[in-house]
């Protein structure tokens, strides 16, 4: 991996910019994201269970905060570039003031469910990203099923949203 100069770092309206770009692009690929230098980060599609350990946890969001959690819906980070966690929430009067395929910045809480291909430097880049963007605390769901809380101090025992997941132990085998 090659050492980026911070000269090279792209502005907020830069990254919002090009991921417009590549929505309207046929050419682009589906599942993408993008650093905060503007690279272009592929995706594979999630897999069968990666998609349903996701599904579970929108469920007890929406249950335990109310509506309304997400999948995949791109966020803005201060440090990270432009990310797409695997679920966010917020509260819905702040859904409701989006405009139509808006890019969030700073929504409450999101989640990064893990996958095999995962490497510890860029999901911990990730996390350090958006709680240096103001979100209050990301949630990583770990390949066993483990659950870490983490925040601005550092990982917690507990979710300061007073959420407890339940995920099902047959999607970690």
């Amino acid at each position: 991996m090659s050492m980026m100069n911070a000269d090279l770092l792209v502005s907020p309206k830069e990254l919002t910019d090009r991921w417009a770009e590549l929505a309207q692009d046929e050419q682009a690929p589906d599942y993408y994201e993008l650093t905060e230098y503007g690279e272009l980060v592929l995706s594979p599609r999630a897999e069968t269970h990666h998609q349903r350990i996701c599904s579970s946890v929108v469920r007890q969001l929406n249950r335990q905060l109310g509506d309304e959690a997400v999948q995949e819906v791109a966020v803005l980070t201060s440090t990270a570039g432009l990310r797409v966690p695997d679920v966010v929430w917020m509260p819905q009067e702040r859904w409701d003031r989006l405009p139509r395929n808006a890019i969030l910045e700073a929504p409450e809480l999101v989640v990064e469910v893990l996958s095999p291909g995962n490497r510890k430097a860029e999901i911990n880049h990730k996390i350090q990203g958006y709680l240096h963007s103001g979100i209050k605390e990301v949630i990583v769901i770990g390949l066993t099923g483990t659950i870490e809380y983490f925040r601005t101090e550092g990982v917690q025992s507990s979710s300061t949203f007073n959420i407890t997941l339940s995920l099902p132990p047959q999607l970690f085998k």
